[in-house]
C-alpha cells in the first residue's frame, strides 16, 4: 500500500501520522520564529505605543475623540463661500494638450525613413 502512495526511493518512508507530526512541528517552529509585526500607526497622530487589538471594554479611541470634537464649543464654521481657482495654466499643460491631436501613421514613418536613410 505504501508503494502505491509514493514511488520507491532510497529515503525513509514515514507513515501519514508521523508526517503530520513532523509537519506540525515544522509549522510551529517557523510560526514561532516569524517576526511579529505591529499594526501601522495612524498617519495623522503620532503615538509612542502602538495598540494591536481593541480594548476589551469595547471603547474605540477614535470614536471618543470624535465625540469630543462634536461637543467642543469652538467649532470650525464654513460659510460656503466661493471656491477659488487652483489651476494655473503653464506651458507643460499646453504641450500635453497637443499629444492626442498628433496622429502618426505608418506612411509618415515610411516617409521619414525614406528621407533620413535614403532608402
Amino acid at each position: 500500500m505504501e508503494s502505491e502512495r509514493r514511488p520507491s526511493r532510497s529515503d525513509l518512508h514515514l507513515s501519514k501520522e508521523e508526517e503530520a507530526k513532523m509537519e506540525e512541528q515544522a509549522r510551529g517552529y517557523f510560526d514561532g520564529v516569524a517576526p511579529k509585526r505591529h499594526t501601522k500607526p495612524q498617519r495623522s497622530e503620532f503615538s509612542t505605543g502602538y495598540v494591536d487589538a481593541l480594548s476589551l471594554n469595547g471603547v474605540i479611541p477614535e470614536y471618543i475623540h470624535f465625540q469630543q470634537l462634536e461637543n467642543d464649543p469652538q467649532k470650525v464654521l464654513c460659510d460656503g463661500g466661493k471656491v477659488t481657482e487652483e489651476f494655473v495654466e503653464t506651458e507643460y499643460y499646453k504641450d500635453l494638450n497637443c499629444v492626442d491631436k498628433q496622429h502618426h501613421t505608418v506612411l509618415n514613418f515610411v516617409f521619414v525613413a525614406y528621407f533620413i536613410f535614403d532608402v
